[in-house]
Protein backbone atom coordinates (compact mmCIF):
# COMPACT_ATOMS: atom_id res chain seq x y z
CA UNK A 1 0.00 0.00 0.00
CA UNK A 2 1.23 3.30 -0.69
CA UNK A 3 0.41 7.17 0.47
CA UNK A 4 -2.31 7.56 -2.33
CA UNK A 5 -4.22 4.65 -1.20
CA UNK A 6 -3.89 5.13 2.53
CA UNK A 7 -6.89 3.75 4.12
CA UNK A 8 -9.33 6.93 4.96
CA UNK A 9 -10.31 7.00 8.50
CA UNK A 10 -14.05 8.83 9.47
CA UNK A 11 -13.54 12.33 9.82
CA UNK A 12 -12.33 14.09 13.62
CA UNK A 13 -13.66 17.58 14.30
CA UNK A 14 -10.50 19.79 14.78
CA UNK A 15 -12.19 22.53 17.06
CA UNK A 16 -14.80 21.08 19.45
CA UNK A 17 -15.39 17.79 20.68
CA UNK A 18 -12.45 15.00 21.23
CA UNK A 19 -13.41 12.39 18.39
CA UNK A 20 -11.07 9.29 18.69
CA UNK A 21 -10.01 7.51 15.16
CA UNK A 22 -8.34 3.67 16.46
CA UNK A 23 -6.68 1.37 14.23
CA UNK A 24 -4.28 -1.40 14.16
CA UNK A 25 -1.96 -3.71 11.85
CA UNK A 26 0.81 -5.63 11.86
CA UNK A 27 2.91 -4.21 9.01
CA UNK A 28 3.80 -0.90 7.42
CA UNK A 29 0.65 1.29 6.71
CA UNK A 30 -0.91 4.61 5.38
CA UNK A 31 -3.56 6.02 7.26
CA UNK A 32 -5.30 9.27 6.15
CA UNK A 33 -8.01 11.46 7.89
CA UNK A 34 -9.84 15.10 7.56
CA UNK A 35 -9.67 17.20 10.75
CA UNK A 36 -12.73 19.16 9.78
CA UNK A 37 -13.30 22.60 10.84
CA UNK A 38 -16.27 22.27 12.44
CA UNK A 39 -16.91 25.83 13.61
CA UNK A 40 -16.67 27.64 10.82
CA UNK A 41 -19.56 30.44 11.23
CA UNK A 42 -19.01 31.90 14.73
CA UNK A 43 -15.88 32.53 17.75
CA UNK A 44 -12.43 31.19 16.34
CA UNK A 45 -10.92 28.23 17.76
CA UNK A 46 -7.76 26.92 17.11
CA UNK A 47 -7.90 23.27 14.61
CA UNK A 48 -5.62 20.54 16.46
CA UNK A 49 -5.08 16.94 16.68
CA UNK A 50 -2.67 14.19 18.20
CA UNK A 51 -1.86 11.15 16.76
CA UNK A 52 -0.28 8.33 18.75
CA UNK A 53 1.44 4.77 17.65
CA UNK A 54 2.04 1.88 20.35
CA UNK A 55 4.45 -0.60 18.59
CA UNK A 56 4.08 -4.23 19.66
CA UNK A 57 6.97 -5.76 22.09
CA UNK A 58 9.49 -6.49 19.95
CA UNK A 59 9.06 -4.50 17.50
CA UNK A 60 9.40 -0.50 16.07
CA UNK A 61 7.03 0.99 13.90
CA UNK A 62 7.93 4.69 13.33
CA UNK A 63 4.68 7.19 13.05
CA UNK A 64 5.14 10.47 10.02
CA UNK A 65 2.58 12.71 9.22
CA UNK A 66 1.66 14.78 5.71
CA UNK A 67 -0.22 17.69 5.81
CA UNK A 68 -2.97 18.32 3.14
CA UNK A 69 -5.34 21.18 2.79
CA UNK A 70 -9.00 21.11 3.15
CA UNK A 71 -9.40 19.77 -0.26
CA UNK A 72 -6.92 16.29 -0.71
CA UNK A 73 -4.42 14.89 1.05
CA UNK A 74 -0.65 15.73 -0.09
CA UNK A 75 1.71 12.87 -0.04
CA UNK A 76 4.75 14.82 -0.88
CA UNK A 77 4.23 17.12 2.16
CA UNK A 78 7.35 17.31 4.55
CA UNK A 79 7.27 14.40 6.45
CA UNK A 80 6.77 15.30 10.26
CA UNK A 81 8.02 12.04 12.51
CA UNK A 82 6.58 11.33 15.83
CA UNK A 83 8.66 11.48 19.00
CA UNK A 84 8.30 9.95 22.13
CA UNK A 85 6.96 6.70 23.76
CA UNK A 86 4.82 5.97 22.54
CA UNK A 87 5.69 7.95 19.74
CA UNK A 88 3.13 11.28 18.55
CA UNK A 89 2.62 13.76 16.22
CA UNK A 90 0.62 16.95 17.03
CA UNK A 91 -0.21 19.83 15.27
CA UNK A 92 -2.63 22.85 15.42
CA UNK A 93 -3.34 25.58 13.23
CA UNK A 94 -5.28 29.21 13.75
CA UNK A 95 -9.02 28.87 12.62
CA UNK A 96 -9.90 31.68 10.80
CA UNK A 97 -13.62 33.20 10.68
CA UNK A 98 -15.73 32.30 7.51
CA UNK A 99 -12.82 30.31 5.73
CA UNK A 100 -12.92 26.24 6.10
CA UNK A 101 -10.03 25.46 7.69
CA UNK A 102 -10.13 21.59 7.66
CA UNK A 103 -7.09 19.39 6.65
CA UNK A 104 -6.64 16.19 5.26
CA UNK A 105 -3.83 14.68 7.48
CA UNK A 106 -1.79 11.55 6.07
CA UNK A 107 0.01 9.52 8.36
CA UNK A 108 2.57 6.69 7.52
CA UNK A 109 3.12 3.21 10.35
CA UNK A 110 6.72 2.14 8.78
CA UNK A 111 8.45 -0.44 10.11
CA UNK A 112 11.61 0.04 11.45
CA UNK A 113 13.51 -3.08 13.10
CA UNK A 114 12.33 -6.46 15.42
CA UNK A 115 10.86 -9.69 14.05
CA UNK A 116 7.48 -9.83 12.23
CA UNK A 117 4.71 -9.53 14.56
CA UNK A 118 3.49 -13.08 15.37
CA UNK A 119 0.27 -14.43 16.93
CA UNK A 120 -1.83 -11.10 17.69
CA UNK A 121 1.17 -8.55 18.30
CA UNK A 122 -0.14 -5.72 16.38
CA UNK A 123 0.55 -1.87 16.47
CA UNK A 124 -2.63 0.52 17.57
CA UNK A 125 -2.74 3.84 16.03
CA UNK A 126 -5.35 6.47 17.40
CA UNK A 127 -5.42 10.13 15.94
CA UNK A 128 -7.81 12.46 18.54
CA UNK A 129 -9.63 15.83 17.17
CA UNK A 130 -9.24 19.34 19.34
CA UNK A 131 -6.30 18.51 21.46
CA UNK A 132 -5.08 22.57 21.85
CA UNK A 133 -5.47 23.85 25.14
Amino acid sequence: MDCGNALELSTIDGDENSDTRTFSGSTSRWLKVLVNDSIAFGISHNESYTATLQSPPGMLFDLYAYTGDATAPNCLATAVLGSGDPESVSDSWPDVVLQDDSRWITFEVRSVSGQPCTSGAQWTFTVVGNTAP
